[in-house]
């Protein structure tokens, strides 16, 4: 294998001593496979004895492109000192890559446990993309702990993918294209034009993308491409959201998407002015718990009963009888401005767009929240383009939502229904 100028400069990265997060990719045709499978070909060899891990979000998609790549380069450099085994590739020296499984579990394996006892030398996540940040977050700590000092080898984790709004666009794009990458930390882009190598049926085929978005993503690596109409809040204004430190502190609130055993999840936002800090987060509560944890909460930060707003579906009655003069969250309620809306939700969520455009909300949260929050908002948050100019303005349908990210917009309604003091204030009865 020859390398192109981009696998050369990756592989620089890749070998150095301070790197330790390597994101490669853009376009379709980069080399990001051949890659992978080069630089664990090499170091596995080099250094016997040592683990290593290629991980996808499907354990089946792994052996058939990964594998295939990789006997094709074990080939073409005339390596045959390996077998594949159980989803091993294993060396007559004694080192081993493991096929890892990255699918998110969230009933059964919600924190990535399976890997909790896992040691790796380095490690690489392909098609890294759809993959849960969390994935990534876990095995962050489980590189570095086999034979490292014993070879002097830094641990690394390679992740390769195409454009795409998730982890991947914040953690190595984004710093890249704004000159903020972190001193452990660098993106490689490479599209099929660094690729001298490809086949011309290849090469044609990308050609012949006939939609347009899938040509910006594969063709050209563009991960700012967004053709959707419907969209209300601007990318960078939803990333910028965990950033704005000018965000200006004020009353105080609390927003709260309720939720019993087995029904989405129970998370609660602390608001101060516009800066909203999320203090519970939880998958499964009862009642009883959430009235202790809201009342907790309030105690903690100043908050007074009227300015607590909680969903109501039920449980927000439930809570009226115990915390007075809660108010609950009706979103089929009548909007303040009935000419321009169609309901109070609606209302909130343009409301919210407008203000996030305006870099007026700052969220404090975990990764893995900011992750869920950036996803939510940049698909869900979204107008009905059912409905013309001249109709009042709609968000699209919660089944919709649910549909696109396959679970409930716990995260967004809850920081949507902090708009609704700004929408009713506090003297609105219902």
């Amino acid at each position: 294998m020859k390398p192109t100028s981009k696998q050369k400069t990756a592989l620089k990265y890749l070998t150095d001593s301070q790197t330790s997060y390597i994101g490669y990719g853009g376009g379709a045709g980069g080399g990001k496979t051949y890659l992978g499978c080069f630089w664990l070909m090499q170091l596995a060899f080099y250094a016997p004895g040592t683990k290593y891990f290629i991980g996808r979000d499907s354990l089946k998609d792994t052996r058939e492109s990964v594998l295939q790549t990789f006997r094709k380069l074990a080939k073409q450099l005339d390596f045959k000192e390996w077998k594949y085994n159980d989803n091993q590739i294993i060396y007559n020296n004694g080192s081993l890559i493991e096929f890892l499984d990255l699918s998110f579990y969230p009933q059964k394996d919600p924190n990535y446990d399976r890997f909790g006892s896992k040691e790796y030398t380095c490690g690489w996540i392909e098609e890294a993309a759809p993959v849960h940040f969390k994935a990534f977050d876990i095995l962050k700590t489980r590189v570095g702990r086999w034979l490292n000092e014993e070879f002097k080898i830094k641990s690394k984790i390679l992740c390769t993918f195409n454009p795409s709004k998730t982890w991947v666009d914040y953690t190595f794009y984004r710093p890249f294209e704004q000159g903020t990458e972190a001193t452990d930390t660098r993106f490689i882009p490479a599209l099929y034009t660094d690729n001298p190598f490809l086949p011309d049926d290849y090469v044609r085929n990308l050609l012949s993308i006939s939609d347009e978005t899938t040509k910006q993503r594969l063709l050209f690596g563009n991960f700012n491409y967004d053709d959707d109409p419907a969209k209300l809040c601007e990318y960078d204004a939803i990333i910028d959201m965990f950033t704005n430190d000018h965000a200006k502190p004020g009353q105080r609130y609390i927003s709260a998407d309720l939720a019993m055993q087995g029904r989405d999840k129970f998370i609660a936002g602390f608001w101060d002015g516009f800066i909203c800090t999320i203090e519970i987060d939880m998958a499964k509560s009862t009642g009883k718990e959430i009235e202790t944890l809201l009342n907790e909460m309030k105690m903690r930060n100043g908050v007074g009963n009227s300015n607590i707003v909680a969903d109501s579906d039920g449980l927000g009655a439930y809570l009226e009888s115990y915390i007075k003069n809660i108010k609950t969250f009706h979103g089929g309620a009548s909007p303040r401005n009935k000419k321009e809306y169609d309901h109070l939700k609606d209302e909130c969520g343009f409301l919210l767009a407008e203000k996030i455009n305006k870099r007026e909300i700052k969220i404090i949260c975990t990764e893995a929240q900011k992750e869920k929050i950036i996803q939510e908002v940049s698909s869900c948050l979204k107008r009905d383009n059912t409905y013309n100019d001249i109709q009042k303005k709609k968000l699209i349908s919660k089944d919709l939502m649910k549909k696109t990210i396959n679970r409930s917009p716990d995260y967004l309604d809850m920081l949507l229904m902090r708009m609704y003091f700004e929408v009713k204030g506090n003297n609105f009865a219902g």
